[in-house]
């Protein structure tokens, strides 16, 4: 699947950074949503069909690690990226998590653009 064909969920608690990525994802991707927290997010995933899910980890309401536990279960599974500025997990306990990539904060667009193909190809 290439990222022109691909439904894309940006979750951020940052309403500056979400407005930023989610207008550069809608030029890139078939559908561009945004949510402030995981708990919108999974009402989101409830009602969308969903490829790929760039989810932050320290957020109000429902963090990004409890959001992961939550889609890891779901059928289809979206591909899920995790974008944080914190260690919050090691790489390896993300991973065993479910995250298909992970990308630091601050956002490297190049990176991000190349983490998100890599994981819909893997579809």
């Amino acid at each position: 699947m290439k990222l022109n064909d691909a439904a894309v969920l940006f979750v951020d608690d940052e309403p500056l950074l979400r407005e930023s990525i989610g207008a550069w994802l809608a030029g890139r991707a078939r559908q561009a949503l945004c949510a402030q927290h995981g708990a919108e997010a999974l009402e989101i995933l409830g009602s969308n069909k969903i490829d790929l899910v760039l989810t932050d980890v320290r957020m109000p309401v429902m963090d990004g690690i409890a959001l992961l536990r939550k889609i890891v279960k779901a059928e289809p599974r979206p591909h899920i990226i995790l974008v944080t500025g914190y260690n919050d997990l090691t790489p390896q306990e993300a991973y065993k998590l479910g995250v298909d990539a992970i990308v630091e904060k601050p956002i490297d667009r190049d990176e991000l653009l190349r983490a998100m193909q890599s994981c819909l190809e893997k579809r």
